[in-house]
């Protein structure tokens, strides 16, 4: 997998584009900013808005090339998020830390999803939020996108 996220972020522009999810754009402005994680984050683009929203902005993915694309938009943007490449299994997710976290389109092998979901819920404060967006498992039908 992580090749084929290196191999798709390899190209020049943004896969996705510089602007925000919609969905995590409506989100993330109702929610007073804090400390916000966003697993499988790719290039940047919602850690970057958030950042700019005064989040403190935690991410991570395992492509390089997704994070050298996500550290060029925030200096872009000049803001600052802590941005490290990662796997899921290997992130380390503080106990009661995070204020929320945006799971947006984040494509996990279903073998540790319920596991990884654990460790997120787990590094929320108390009251802390999850902001999900994820492909219904019809999806894959319609050939738009998605695992």
């Amino acid at each position: 997998m992580k090749d084929r996220w290196n191999e798709r972020y390899s190209v020049s522009g943004y896969v996705y584009g510089t602007e925000p999810n919609e969905f995590f754009k409506k989100q993330i402005v109702k929610l007073s900013a804090g400390r916000l994680l966003l697993p499988g984050e790719g290039e940047g683009r919602n850690a970057v808005y958030a950042a700019s929203l005064g989040w403190e902005v935690d991410a991570f993915d395992y492509s390089e090339q997704a994070f050298r694309k996500a550290r060029s938009l925030a200096e872009q943007k000049n803001v600052n998020i802590n941005y490290i490449v990662s796997s899921y299994e290997d992130y380390q997710y503080p106990l009661e830390h995070y204020d929320a976290a945006g799971l947006i389109y984040i494509h996990m092998p279903p073998d540790i999803r319920q596991s990884i979901h654990r460790k997120i819920i787990r590094s929320l404060k108390p009251g802390g939020i999850i902001i999900p967006e994820a492909f219904h498992k019809e999806q894959i039908n319609y050939d738009t996108g998605g695992p």
